[in-house]
């Protein structure tokens, strides 16, 4: 069985249903232009884009490459609640992988071996940007990404700023001093901040809890010092339920796992085979304005893959 600790080496509640879980996004096309790769070259994608009769690249228009991770837009389209209903609903669940506990819907991954960060933030669709690990080597030890220089000018800020704090509060790494504990309530409030740097940077807004379509979410160990959290999935509210369903992976499993909150791991509510260590985790929440377009593709394709089992069953 695939060990827990392995996995990554790596509500607001709506009444209306048809209410959707995030903020309507701009015009589709303008959000594609948004996501162009940095790599293209501008003449030819104005070019290719002027053809497409895209607004953004008429009257001679130059199309800009695509903005710094954390300056980018997060979606395009709208995750429908229809969707996330399905989702938290027991139709179509299978048991989930590796007998860990529960079950499941199994949506489609990208990329098998896409660890759970890489989901959260990115939808586990390629292989760039800072990963959580670089990230938090970079927030409390001397280690250094070239990946930094993709990031938002804003958002590097942030991290120096928190950078300097967790130095100031003697919790920079430091092997002379490895033992070293410190209270909680210094750590999580560090923590939470270099949780929400990393969120921004991967281009995701973070926003007011009360106008959340959604969360990131972490869990990390409490051990006293500050490190890169154990695991990262993404919460949608339910407008069915006012519950959340949860969506994530791990690498070597080729879906998302999607379900109810009984699937988070190292939660005392949780399915008894996750529910190991809960007394020692502690689990950060952050709340955005809207995920990733092809967070939206993967989890609005449930509807299809639900009328599928309804006919299947129907023929029976």
């Amino acid at each position: 069985m695939r060990a827990h600790h392995n996995r990554d080496n790596e509500r607001e509640s709506a009444t209306d249903p048809r209410r959707a879980v995030r903020r309507p996004a701009q015009d589709p096309r303008d959000a594609r232009l948004l996501g162009l790769q940095e790599s293209a070259g501008n003449d030819a994608v104005t070019e290719s884009l002027r053809r497409s009769g895209h607004p953004g690249a008429q009257e001679g228009a130059t199309v800009q490459r695509a903005p710094k991770r954390g300056h980018e837009e997060s979606t395009e389209g709208e995750i429908n609640p229809l969707a996330v209903s399905m989702i938290g609903g027991a139709l179509g669940r299978t048991d989930t992988y590796e007998n860990t506990g529960g079950q499941s819907h199994k949506l489609p991954k990208d990329n098998k071996e896409g660890a759970c960060w890489e989901w959260a933030v990115r939808a586990a669709s390629d292989g760039g940007g800072l990963s959580h690990e670089e990230c938090w080597n970079y927030l409390i030890s001397n280690g250094e990404s070239s990946k930094l220089s993709q990031i938002a000018p804003a958002v590097k800020q942030q991290l120096d700023q928190l950078r300097s704090q967790i130095t100031a509060a003697g919790l920079q790494y430091d092997p002379w001093k490895i033992d070293e504990k410190h209270p909680e309530e210094t750590t999580l409030p560090l923590m939470r901040q270099a949780t929400e740097g990393f969120v921004r940077a991967h281009g995701l807004e973070v926003t007011d809890p009360a106008n959340a379509a959604g969360w990131v979410v972490c869990n990390y160990k409490m051990t006293g010092r500050v490190a890169a959290p154990d695991h990262f999935w993404i919460e949608l509210p339910d407008p069915k339920t006012g519950k959340r369903v949860v969506l994530q992976t791990v690498p070597g499993v080729d879906h998302i796992e999607a379900g109810g909150p009984e699937l988070r791991w190292h939660e005392k509510d949780s399915v008894k085979e996750r529910q190991s260590e809960h007394e020692v985790h502690q689990k950060i929440e952050v709340p955005v304005a809207a995920l990733k377009g092809r967070h939206t593709e993967i989890i609005n394709g449930i509807l299809e893959t639900g009328r599928r089992t309804r006919a299947k069953a129907g023929r029976a």
